[in-house]
Parts: structure tokens; sequence; C-alpha cells
């Protein structure tokens, strides 16, 4: 069978956005029966390596029990890397058909900005990706 979208990067922080953009994406996996490329990205600068890995390993937990309930085929991806600089990579390597991403992250909830303003990481993610993405609000 040809579908449209045969593999689904899902990009999560955690975040109340990417919790959406876990439910959007695992809905599209079910629709068009995609497997999920499920990516937690530990930001060096931001947190150590011990601490986004027990964070990430939680996230990546929670969409691969997702995908389970759904029966779909998840992969998780857990990866050290500058989400600005190093995101056309990781899609390059994971090599999706499409991206999902939360609106914005942690880091953007935190602060006091315009909630209709994009996040750095999504906004970096638009620019570079090679394949549609799909921005959860």
């Amino acid at each position: 069978m040809d579908t449209m979208f045969k593999k689904i990067l899902i990009a999560s922080d955690g975040s109340p956005a990417a919790e959406k953009a876990i439910d959007l994406g695992i809905n599209l996996a079910v629709k068009y029966q995609a497997e999920v490329a499920a990516l937690y990205i530990i930001n060096p600068m931001e947190m150590s390596y011990d601490d986004g890995d027990d964070d990430g390993g939680k996230v990546l937990d929670k969409i691969t029990e997702k995908g389970k309930k759904a029966k779909i085929t998840v992969i998780e991806h857990i990866i050290t890397a500058d989400p600005l600089k190093d995101f056309k990579i990781m899609i390059c390597k994971i090599n999706p058909d499409l991206v999902v991403i939360g609106k914005h992250g942690f880091t953007y909830d935190n602060k006091k900005y315009d909630e209709n303003r994009l996040g750095s990481v999504a906004q970096k993610v638009l620019e570079v990706s090679n394949v549609p993405v799909i921005i959860a609000n």
C-alpha cells in the first residue's frame, strides 16, 4: 500500500504544545498507517545529560505508550544536540515524510511571550525542513 506518509517525526520536549503535537502525530500515523519517529533533544546548554536522559526517557515512553495503544510502531530517538543548529541534520538522518512539532516548548512557556508567535525551534524547523511540517497549537 502506497501512503502519503510512511514515517512521521514527532519532536517533543514534554511541554503542553508538544503534547498536542504528539496527539496529532499519532492520529496522523494511524490514518496513514505510518511509523512514528519520536524525537527528544537534550540541549547541553540548558540541562545536564543525566537530567535530559531522564526527562527525555519519560517523554519518549509517553509517545511509545500512545503508539502502542493506537497499534503503530514508534522508534525512539534521544539526541544530544543544539536544536537550533542541528535540527536539519536530525531530519536528514531520521528521514521522515512529515514533521510534527509544537508551536513552542517549555523555554517559551516559561517566559512572557506573545502566545501567537512561534517558538525558536518551531521557526527553525520550518526554515530548514525538506519535508512538510505541521505546527501543533
